[in-house]
């Protein structure tokens, strides 16, 4: 739904317990022990057989609560859940929490119990944890509406788990490390508040510096991705997911939704809470190239080790460090071994030497104590000098007694420490793989070369025949014709001889996913795609960035360097892209394979294709909305044409080219700064939008030459509820006064209204003039705002 009267659900002024009890194997007397012992406010227990219980009035029923509870606790039996859900949400609460179980394995009458609930909440906009909840905990408010066996400590981590066992077990397992929580939510079945909710509201929680998920399954793919992609650009999110799914590529396919969130996924609970430790000291890391420290050979041979199974690298050393390293009396070499009885300078000079190594991203610090030199004594000098450093460093003090001061100075200065070499390097490899993440979620797109739009129109003529005439698997002759529609070639049987003098032999696959929808998979192809292990999955759309990714993950990409040309390569990733516009465009499609895939002289041929069809999938089948290309609009202006159009990743270097083209006065009343350039990150935030929730429509036309120029942009973000969508809006500074930003906000005024949005919103500096007269002219009104030398836009829709 939204997160709209979750705050009710983690920040109540009231609580009612209904099913409190005193009996100790029932629910409602542990949920109410742990509120009372956490010291929350106003509690009111609910049970016609009680005249008090923990020394507090109990109610008989929710009639008789002196007021409405801002949160209702239910632990009573299936079949009075509705019932009780329908006189709350009447009364006025809006938020519940269901521990009872089971509710969608029972009817009631011609629907399940869980479904009654929910129909009895919808009127009253009552948000629902559950069923099926062990609860939840916000520490620092002193709330623990839970049946855990133990409270929460207050500390900045959110923690969501969809199993309560699981939870439960992880809290006790926080519990002895120190770890706290400034969220600890047990979801249940979610059958109401899910993953997507959580994270919309975590990611503006300002108690909550990184979100951690424990996931069995999604239930919504959409919602969780917008959400999670929001969430991600703001702070960590880490995800363990818990069982592996039984269908075909499942796993690949989360891990692909979880890379394309700007997420972090891992593989244990033990490393959930070690991605935290290490996202929460790192410092930003330009590439995966390590170089380590250590005093045992061992110990750099482990790390060696490690660091390979990984896919990262040593980081070479270049001759400046060399002869620094040498002025230490240090060995030259990566790792660099010292000696057991060398003096604690040579350990700051080789540390100093590597810090300051160009080519290293990141410093591994291992140590194992000796009898020569204090390990305290190592710790003290070399921590500030690791601390004053730009790049990420980890450390390990292999040992027990021995080390624990010295690794109580690393913890105390806030550098990350690890208990063996093989953590301290995965510390670093979730480093490294949560840049790339959080790249492909920044990075913009570079202009691939031109070609052609795909033949849509012919394209789905020929799928609505064929399914029109009862045919689900296509012929060569018709895929052939499909194909081509987007650039695809099937070989002739002259490129197909060739099959054998080319290294890059691939596959190309779209195969449906039960939660995520169509996903385009990846690999080698031909015999080896029978036995080859390492397939990579993307969730359409894709663009060049996303596929060269994909393609990077395969062994196809090793094979493509021993020889092949860069335009094979990209060739392939374009293949990618335009399977991936197929899957977008024709809701039809539900698999193709291309097996094998030639790449050959610059272009890639499918020696084989496979196509079946079936009857139209739901738009919101696919986890990502695609290019809305319904949107686009083409009209005459000012004796030129132009086309009206949503936003595209693949704009960012004519948006550029706009922004510098502003004059700097627009600029400041736009972004409320003297922006001088557009920083990659804001670039890519402007251009990579999420069009489930977003919409920014540019006004484009041709250029002198030749090139497609950007005219002006609108652009407006919708709240999780969709009941408010925050604009802004610029027209390059040569055409303004001519119509265009009326224009363009109309088109946005038209999208937002057909959303069912209420409103449109914004502000805006006091001196412009001229948004506020755009807002009056479409009926809104300027509003006083409480930041002066600012006014608040509003233009309602409904």
């Amino acid at each position: 739904m939204s997160i709209r009267n979750l705050d009710r659900l983690f920040q109540p002024a009231s609580v009612a317990v209904i099913g409190a009890s005193d009996n100790p194997q029932r629910i409602g007397t542990k949920v109410l022990a742990n509120l009372v012992d956490a010291g929350f406010g106003t509690v009111w227990p609910v049970n016609p057989k009680h005249q008090s219980l923990h020394g507090m009035p109990c109610y008989a029923r929710v009639a008789a609560l002196p007021s409405a509870p801002d949160l209702a606790i239910l632990c009573t039996p299936p079949a009075t859940i509705p019932g009780l859900i329908a006189e709350l949400g009447a009364r006025g609460t809006r938020a519940a929490i269901v521990m009872t179980a089971g509710l969608d394995q029972i009817k009631a009458g011609s629907r399940t119990i869980e479904q009654a609930m929910l129909d009895a909440a919808r009127p009253h906009l009552l948000r629902i944890l559950g069923p099926g909840s062990v609860g939840l905990q916000s520490p620092a408010l002193g709330l623990n509406a839970s049946f855990t066996h133990i409270a929460a400590d207050s500390g900045k981590l959110a923690f969501v788990s969809q199993s309560g066992a699981l939870g439960t077990a992880v809290l006790d397992w926080a519990s002895l490390r120190g770890i706290g929580f400034s969220r600890f939510v047990a979801m249940g079945d979610g059958a109401d508040v899910d993953f997507g909710d959580l994270l919309d509201y975590l990611a503006a929680d300002a108690g909550t510096e990184a979100i951690l998920l424990c996931i069995e399954h999604v239930s919504c793919a959409r919602k969780f991705m917008s959400a999670g992609r929001l969430a991600a650009r703001g702070k960590p999110v880490i995800v363990l997911k818990v069982g592996r799914d039984a269908a075909p590529g499942a796993d690949l396919v989360f891990d692909a939704a979880i890379r394309r969130a700007g997420m972090l996924r891992v593989y244990s609970t033990e490393d959930l809470f070690d991605a935290v430790e290490t996202l929460a000291r790192q410092r930003p890391q330009r590439g995966e190239r390590l170089a380590v420290l250590t005093n045992g050979g061992g110990l750099g041979l482990i790390a060696a080790d490690a660091l390979a199974c990984g896919g990262a690298q040593l980081a070479p050393l270049s001759d400046d460090t060399l002869k620094r390293l040498k002025l230490a009396e240090a060995p030259q070499a990566n790792p660099a071994d010292l000696l057991a009885d060398v003096p604690v300078e040579r350990y700051t000079g080789a540390v100093e030497a590597l810090l300051r190594e160009t080519q290293a991203d990141a410093l591994l610090f291992l140590h194992a104590p000796t009898a020569m030199v204090s390990s305290t004594l190592i710790a003290e000098a070399v921590a500030p000098l690791m601390l004053a450093a730009r790049k990420n460093v980890l450390s390990c003090w292999l040992g027990g007694r021995s080390v624990a001061a010295a690794r109580k100075i690393f913890a105390d200065a806030g550098l990350a420490t690890y208990d063996t070499p093989e953590k301290a390097v995965h510390g670093f490899l979730q480093i490294a793989q949560y840049r790339r993440n959080q790249e492909l979620l920044m990075e913009v797109p570079a202009a691939s070369a031109a070609t052609g739009a795909p033949e849509r129109a012919a394209a789905q003529a020929l799928v609505a025949s064929q399914l029109a005439a009862g045919r689900s698997e296509l012929s060569d002759n018709d895929a052939r014709a499909l194909l081509s529609a987007y650039g695809i070639a099937l070989a002739t049987p002259q490129q197909a001889a060739l099959a054998g003098q080319t290294l890059a032999v691939a596959r190309i696959q779209i195969v449906a996913d039960p939660v995520f929808g169509p996903a385009v998979f990846f690999g080698q192809g031909g015999i080896a795609a029978e036995v080859a292990a390492d397939r990579a999955a993307g969730l359409p759309p894709l663009n060049m960035v996303l596929a060269r990714d994909m393609v990077g993950r395969t062994r196809v990409a090793r094979l493509l360097a021993q020889g092949q040309t860069a335009a094979d390569a990209e060739a392939l990733c374009r293949t990618l892209v335009q399977v991936a516009d197929m899957v977008a465009d024709l809701p039809q499609l539900a698999e193709l394979d291309l097996n094998p895939l030639l790449a050959l002289g610059g272009g890639v041929v499918a020696l084989a294709a496979r196509v079946r069809l079936a009857p139209a999938r739901a738009e919101k089948t696919l986890a990502i909305r695609p290019y809305p290309q319904a949107l686009e609009q083409p009209l005459d202006w000012r004796g030129s044409r132009i086309l009206l159009r949503p936003i595209r990743p693949e704009d960012a270097p004519q948006h550029q080219v706009f922004f510098n083209a502003l004059d700097p006065d627009d600029v400041r009343l736009r972004f409320f700064s003297a922006m001088r350039e557009l920083p990659p990150a804001q670039l890519a935030r402007l251009t990579q939008i999420d069009y489930d929730r977003a919409m920014a429509f540019i006004a484009t036309r041709t250029g002198a030459d030749n090139k497609p120029e950007t005219l002006g942009v609108v652009r407006a973000i919708a709240d999780a509820d969709n009941q408010s969508a925050e604009f802004a809006i610029i027209v390059r500074s040569d055409l303004k006064g001519q119509g265009l930003g009326y224009i363009l906000f109309q088109k946005l005024v038209d999208y937002f209204r057909s959303q069912g949005t209420a409103e449109i919103v914004g502000d805006a500096l006091s001196e412009n003039l001229g948004v506020q007269k755009l807002v009056r002219d479409f009926g809104g009104v300027v509003l006083p705002h409480p930041e002066a030398g600012m006014v608040r836009l509003q233009l309602p829709l409904r």
